[in-house]
């Protein structure tokens, strides 16, 4: 019997997994922990999930594994994900098309609010609200995961993967990965997700920053290699007018909330502490302890730099105001440059063809005062991304809609957008031109319309499922020569930034049942705590002088138990070592 079938997991097989799959993101940092929602409705929902899905009859209108179209007559599904303003119309998008040709399914695109929408959906769930039949839930950590699906608003999908997943067990099988659903398996032993697998060097060690280099050229300065450097090198492009338009127009560093490793401080911290977005700030100690870096003095020095630069006008306000749509507007200033550097995972932040993005380039990893000059990374096992809700009208058809993404065709697609008109295989011509081919990756992909992260209606911007290995995603690109191409400009930082974590770091932790129960609340509450206090000491609306109290602070939420109980999952992976 398959790990993933089980509804008791072994947890140091689950371990011995996620040792051996690569880091990574996610992606963007860790969302709040689902509310609990009313006790009636989860306790209701949870006796209908847990009945066996062999049980489940699919009313006769499937055909068999494999077999396309997945049904035998017209059939609508409701479908429900985070809006994205990148997306011009869901109905006509190329993604949705090809799934509705393959699957034979209408479906009936719903939507959460873009920013937010965990809120929306603990709101959903506590106030009864009937849920659609598939939701994209991109990036909940396990916890949250846990807690949706616990409380039974996520079906379990265990014996779905079991008995009725062909595409899935395809691509497992095609690319080698056996073993690779047991890091989606809950601390219940039940799996609620289907992933997006799409591992990249580029995220895997993210947390970059940019700076323009047409502006040092002007100025005479060098690279910033120290705080120091950075700190002159912002001065300079504050009070020394670099664009040369006589007009005190210049942002020295910006960046954005809500985004892809957007913050200030997610690139600048690194010179003070590790900063481990994934894992709550957690630090992994040489004794093979764990502790709170967000409560050590270095966090606190590292603000009290970035707060320098904040007092002294060099890091914009609007970094801890402005979303994605509002930064793109002030870096791609039509009238004049006024960005000196941002801080953001890749240039996919510009326009394809922007001008503005010509003058920019990353930083490496600074050093700070006391030697320290960290890179994150980000683990790359996977993400949780798709799910079918307990009021799903066909649970079968459902499952095997989210089957159907994991299909080789939809998985590069649902990145690359329209075959032949988007991208081709790479060719002969292209042998020796792939992004990180010098790192082992084949050239694979041949891109023609490089549309990511720009507004386009060929994909949904990765928020479904798919198994897509390196070769088959960005590790796989050729480059086209351009050398202001977003991801060749990543590909271009990644050797600055690969390796420069700390040998021991906190990945990713599985907690049981009861222990995930004892901190769900504490996790959420911490990191809310701590992502609102960071913001208010670099803006000055919290002095310095209450650091002690902010500790303090840690502590009443519940710190201590925090530490205790991830302590215990992090010795049983330490121990597989």
């Amino acid at each position: 019997m398959n790990d993933w079938k089980k509804r008791s997991v072994s947890f140091s097989s689950l371990i011995i997994a996620i040792a051996l799959a690569l880091s990574s993101c996610s992606g963007g940092s860790s969302a709040p922990t689902a509310s609990s929602g009313s006790t009636s409705a989860a306790t209701t929902a949870q006796s209908a999930a847990q009945e066996p899905a062999a049980a489940i009859e699919d009313g006769g209108i499937l055909n068999d594994l494999g077999v396309l179209p997945l049904v035998k007559e017209p059939v609508s599904v409701r479908y429900m994900l985070p809006v994205s303003s990148n997306i011009e119309d869901y109905e006509t998008n190329h993604y949705t098309a090809l799934l509705e040709e393959k699957s034979g399914v209408d479906l009936q695109i719903e939507f959460l609010p873009a920013v937010d929408w965990i809120q929306k959906l603990s709101v959903m769930t506590a106030s009864g609200e009937k849920l659609p039949d598939l939701m994209s839930v991109p990036y909940l950590s396990d916890l949250q995961v846990y807690t949706f699906g616990s409380q039974g608003f996520f079906l379990p999908l265990n014996d779905y993967i079991e008995n009725s997943s062909y595409y899935l067990k395809q691509a497992i099988e095609e690319h080698e990965l056996e073993g690779l659903m047991n890091n989606f398996v809950m601390a219940d032993g039940n799996i609620y997700t289907l992933p997006l697998y799409n591992p990249e060097l580029g995220n895997e060690w993210d947390h970059r920053a940019w700076i323009n280099k047409t502006w040092l050229e002007t100025l005479g300065l060098s690279m910033p290699k120290t705080t120091d450097d950075f700190y002159n090198v912002l001065k300079a492009f504050k009070e020394k007018d670099p664009n040369g338009n006589g007009a005190a127009d210049e942002i020295p560093f910006i960046g954005y909330i809500n985004g892809w490793c957007g913050q200030p401080q997610d690139f600048i911290l690194n010179a003070f502490v590790y900063k481990n977005d994934a894992q709550n700030y957690l630090l992994a100690e040489s004794d093979g302890g764990v502790s709170m870096g967000a409560a050590k003095d270095e966090w606190r020095e590292g603000l009290e730099y970035i707060n320098k630069l904040y007092s002294e006008g060099l890091i914009s306000p609007l970094s801890f105001t402005q979303d994605r749509a509002q930064l793109q507007q002030v870096i791609e200033n039509e009238d004049a440059q006024i960005t000196g550097g941002l801080t953001n995972g890749s240039m996919s932040i510009y326009q394809t063809d922007s001008l503005r993005k010509q003058d920019m380039t990353h930083i490496p990893p600074l050093t700070g005062p006391k030697g320290v000059s960290w890179s994150s990374r980000t683990y790359q096992g996977g993400n949780h991304m798709v799910v079918v809700t307990k009021d799903v009208a066909n649970p079968e058809l459902c499952f095997r809609i989210l089957d159907l993404m994991c299909d080789a065709e939809l998985s590069v697609n649902s990145r690359f957008g329209e075959f032949e008109k988007d991208w081709i295989w790479a060719t002969e011509e292209d042998k020796g031109k792939g992004l990180y081919e010098d790192m082992g990756i084949p050239a694979t992909i041949h891109v023609i319309n490089n549309h990511w992260g720009q507004p386009q209606n060929a994909e949904w911007g990765d928020q479904n499922a798919a198994i897509r290995p390196y070769k088959y995603g960005i590790g796989g690109m050729t480059w086209g020569g351009d050398p202001y191409d977003s991801q060749y400009m990543t590909a271009q930082a990644v050797p600055d930034y690969i390796g420069k974590a700390p040998d021991k770091i906190v990945l990713k932790l599985i907690y049981t049942p009861e222990e995930s129960d004892s901190i769900n609340e504490i996790a959420t509450t911490l990191k809310t705590f701590i992502d609102e206090s960071t913001v208010r000491f670099i803006t000055g609306d919290m002095p310095f002088s209450e650091w002690d109290n902010y500790v303090k602070e840690l502590d009443n939420i519940g710190l201590q138990a925090y530490l205790e109980t991830a302590q215990k999952a992090y010795g049983r992976y330490t121990n597989v070592q």
